[in-house]
């Protein structure tokens, strides 16, 4: 089952952080959109280049995960494409390059295709979060209009540990 659909967290707030996963590991990808779900934000995913620049223009991200190692168009010919796409529509978009790694891909390759970070698999939540910070930095800042990224379930600190 593909999560494709530009509104398929429609249970999120109207003003939530929009984000793409473009990723060919459908595995990999549904668990990335699950765990950016948690924390408050609207989510699409994309098993293919050619699909996520057609969600890239529906579901209008502010923060796209672009995996670069991908079977019909690698990374840096998607965000290369996909920055077309924005300077048409006039948006800011955080592009973030997901990589296992290699001598292909560095972090001044990166940043010159057109990518804001290089994240390396497996992903570090904290890694994560901070990206996601970065796309919305005004996030804990009082009086933002922004919510704030945090878990969509309530933390249980007071519950004491099971033995």
């Amino acid at each position: 089952m593909s999560d494709t659909s530009p509104h398929a967290a429609s249970h999120t707030s109207p003003h939530a952080l929009r984000v793409l996963v473009i990723d060919d590991d459908p595995e990999g990808a549904r668990s990335l959109s699950e765990l950016f779900r948690c924390y408050g934000c609207a989510t699409s995913v994309a098993y293919s280049g050619r699909v996520g620049l057609r969600l890239l223009k529906l579901f209008k991200p502010e923060l796209v995960f672009v995996d670069f190692d991908m079977p019909d168009m690698n990374g840096l010919e998607v965000v290369s494409e996909a920055k077309l796409i924005d300077a048409e529509a006039g948006r800011h978009v955080m592009y973030v390059c997901l990589t296992g790694g290699g001598p292909e891909i560095t972090d001044e390759s990166a940043g010159s295709a057109g990518f804001n970070r290089l994240l390396y698999k497996p992903l570090n939540v904290t890694d994560l979060l901070a990206v996601l910070l970065a796309a919305r930095p005004g996030n804990f800042a009082a009086g933002s209009n922004a919510p704030a990224i945090r878990p969509a379930r309530p933390m249980y600190r007071d519950r004491t540990p099971k033995h």
